[in-house]
This record gives C-alpha cells, structure tokens and sequence, in this order.
C-alpha cells in the first residue's frame, strides 16, 4: 500500500475496490468514514492555501479508509468539541492528533499511533528566560488549546506552583493551536504550549519568531478514538493500521513529515523520564 495524500477537497479521498480491511457497519454515512478534526495542528492537521486539508492525521486516514473500501470525509471542528461530536454520532471516529489521557479513556476508546511529548514556544529570544517547567511559569501568561491535554498539564503545574508558595500562572485557553501561537506573536501571552512535532513545525514556518523554551512530558501516546465500547470500529481501525505499518506507509509518512523516529509508536518505548527541560534561548 502506498503512502495516500488526501484528495479532493477538503481532505476527502476515493475509496479503494475491493476492500482489505472489513469496514465497521452503522457509518454516519454510508461509504464513508467521517472522522472529526480539529485543523489547526500542523503538522498533524492543517489547512493549505486552496482550503483543503493537509498533514500526517489527513494522509494516514485516507490510506486506512482505502484499505476498508470507504471515502474519508472530514469534519473540522473545534479541538474541544471533537468527543461530542463522536458521542453524537456525528463522525464514526476522531483523527486529530488526540492525546490518550485517563479522563478521555473514560469517555472513547483509541487506536494508539504515535508517542510525543509537549513544548513551550516564547517569542524569539525567550524574553521571560523561562526554561524550568513548572517554576519559570509563575506569574506568566500561558496560551494553550482549549479542551487539549497542555491545558491539563498547566492546570496540574499550578497546582505544584500554589503548592511550592509561588504565584501560579495565567492559562490562556483558546479555541485552537493557531490562536495560542498568535496570542504570543502579539504580546497577550508569554508561551503557548504544543507538541514537539508541532513546536518544530512552527519554527520551521515562522523564520524566528518564536524559541524553544521548554520541553516535557516526553512519553504521551496519541490515538485515533472511536466511540467508548465500539469494538467493531476500533478492530477495524487497528487491522487497517496495522496494515498500513507493515507496507511502509507509516514509515514514509514519519519521513514526509520529518517526525522523530522516537514518536514512532510501533519501534520506540516511552522515555522513562517524566520530564526534561531545554535550556533558555534553543530554538
């Protein structure tokens, strides 16, 4: 099977014919597997110029859904009104770099694909010299994805802040990844968090207007999440993956991507350290 770009618009792609993988019954469409997306994630998920959607979540869905026979169709939504709308029955599943945390295992079950940890961006030159997480964020302003798993992280850093008698921080919880970054382009926040594929996305397409401050929690596995209990969904998501992974396609996608071989989930083991911390001023 060979590595699928999402074609036409707006990230949907032809099926394939015949089917290699059985597709799960009960669709919200017929034919088509609606997957939900928050795109504003590069580069997991984004918008190109044209409107349609691109990235490593939008090329491997459109390859696992040709391998069930079935058009992927997204529907971009905000991050945190991603699990209504599967709950809802909306979409059949979720494809938006979602992080698997014990609450949200609560409410959805997932197809793990990918191993990442978190990254603080600060304007260029990290004028507010944070690198020590979470002590060089008391009394800063924090930006952060609504309803994402970096506005869990802040919560719990505030909790040790308050704990260790120091100011806690601001968190600024926004409706997307794109707005937490521009709330630091334009001053309103000091940091904004993302992961550590997307923080080397932003600093590649930014040309030095933001630094790497700091980075933590280097062993967070993301999955595909399908409905709590839809074991049919979740099989047939699993064996398409799992297909994809032994043709190559997710190798060359990590590639295309330039995703670290350590986020590969199939190959690497978290790191066993909970948390590290670049130096002030890396990029």
């Amino acid at each position: 099977m060979a590595v699928l770009s999402a074609c036409g618009g707006s990230g949907t792609a032809a099926p394939a014919t015949p089917a290699e993988v059985a597709p799960p019954k009960n669709l919200a469409s017929s034919g088509t597997l609606t997957y939900g997306t928050a795109a504003t994630f590069p580069p997991f998920e984004s918008k190109a110029a044209n409107g349609d959607l691109q990235g490593f979540d939008i090329d491997m869905i459109s390859a696992l859904s040709k391998s069930m026979g079935l058009k992927a169709k997204p529907l971009d939504i905000d991050f945190d009104g991603l699990i209504p709308a599967l709950a809802g029955k909306r979409t059949d599943v979720i494809n938006s770099a979602m992080y698997i945390t014990p609450e949200r295992e609560k409410q959805v079950d997932f197809v793990p694909y990918m191993i990442i940890g978190e990254t603080l961006l600060t304007p260029s030159g990290n004028p507010k010299k944070i690198s020590r997480v979470p002590e060089d964020l008391s009394g800063r302003t924090v930006a952060v994805t609504r309803g994402a798993i970096g506005e869990t992280y802040m919560n719990e850093f505030n909790k040790d802040l308050k704990k260790q008698g120091r100011p806690e921080m601001k968190i600024m919880s926004l409706p997307n990844n794109q707005d937490a970054m521009l709330a630091v382009q334009s001053g309103r926040a000091d940091a904004f968090d993302t992961s550590t594929p997307g923080a080397a996305a932003t600093l590649a397409g930014t040309k030095g207007r933001f630094t790497l401050a700091a980075t933590f929690k280097n062993e967070t596995k993301i999955g595909i999440a399908v409905r709590k209990g839809d074991t049919a969904t979740a099989t047939a998501v699993k064996k398409a993956l799992d297909r994809f992974v032994r043709s190559g396609g997710y190798a060359e996608l990590m590639a295309e991507y330039e995703l670290p071989k350590s986020s590969d989930y199939f190959t690497a083991s978290a790191p066993s350290s909970p948390a590290t911390t670049a130096p002030a001023g890396g990029s």
